[in-house]
């Protein structure tokens, strides 16, 4: 055990013996006491991921995994001295079900951050924001450039998937609007199908998922500037809800990624428009040289 480990194991079993002293009922001897110990007793976290590009890649001859979550993650156990351990393919609507009945310590694929997921889980510290903007065909660009109120209308047709963002954004914020529906279990992309095929007029999405499409599909749909993007979201690891260590030891070593660079390395190598990412802005000024120098 190298001397990180051994100060990791200390932690734990500091913080574990704290818990057992003040309810009586966790102790050393429960092998399932915290994902923190499990992880330190095997020495590798194991995780599951969504297969969702360019978040979690999946090859599909040599099933290797690459990706922005996966490269910072292959990072960070790295840093730990832990290993990564990829055990399961799991689908957005069951990730926290797994992590909950501790199938695996980490959702390794990203998640955004939202309300009702802060009940069931606990998010790291953000690797970077989402921005979900709009997305139409380019005739209608000039009309609703900077025109969000103009969505708002009983003959406008939002293309959504059902129980998606966009359908929750249409739902909120464009009631008057009709949605027209594509099942859970298709392809995200009939979702943009659906409107360059005429079926529908617009759709909120992430720019990361639309760029796809449009390498196959050049020039059927683009951006339609607003002043705001309808929603921006932290994106960060998924872990079991109340698992403080873990998040602690997770968020240091992110912490680290971001402040030397590493992640900016890692997002803009599969940036395909620069500024697609935001990045987590540093919680620090830096002096001037002039005032390093009067210093």
């Amino acid at each position: 055990m190298s001397r990180f480990q051994l100060q990791l194991t200390l932690l734990a079993m500091l913080a574990l013996g704290a818990v057992g002293c003040s309810d009586g009922r966790t102790n050393l001897s429960n092998p399932s006491a915290t994902a923190f110990k499990r992880v330190l007793s095997r020495g590798e976290i194991r995780c599951a991921y969504v297969s969702y590009p360019p978040y979690a890649i999946k090859d599909p001859n040599s099933g290797k995994l690459s990706g922005i979550f996966v490269e910072t993650l292959e990072e960070v156990g790295r840093r730990l001295e832990l290993r990564v351990n990829w055990v399961e393919e799991v689908g957005f609507g069951n990730a926290l079900e797994g992590l909950n009945s501790d199938r695996y310590d980490i959702l390794g694929s990203g998640l955004w951050q939202n309300a009702s997921r802060s009940k069931a889980a606990y998010f790291t510290t953000p690797l970077f924001y989402n921005p979900v903007t709009v997305w139409g065909r380019p005739l209608d660009a000039r009309r609703f450039a900077n025109q969000l109120g103009a969505i708002n209308d009983k003959g406008l047709r939002i293309s959504v998937q059902d129980g998606a963002i966009e359908d929750l954004i249409a739902q909120r914020d464009f009631p008057k609007a009709q949605r027209v529906s594509v099942p859970q279990m298709n392809q995200w992309s009939d979702v943009l199908l659906n409107i360059t095929t005429g079926k529908a007029d617009l759709t909120f999405a992430e720019p990361a998922a639309v760029y796809p499409f449009l390498e196959k599909n050049p020039g059927t749909l683009v951006e339609i500037p607003q002043q705001r993007p309808p929603r921006i979201f932290a994106n960060s690891y998924a872990i079991k809800f109340g698992e403080e260590e873990f998040k602690a030891v997770l968020d240091g070593a992110i912490q680290e990624i971001i402040n030397d660079g590493t992640m900016e390395r890692i997002l803009s190598g599969y940036e395909k428009v620069p500024g697609e990412y935001y990045r987590v802005a540093p919680p620090y000024s830096s002096p001037t040289p002039l005032a390093r120098k009067a210093a």
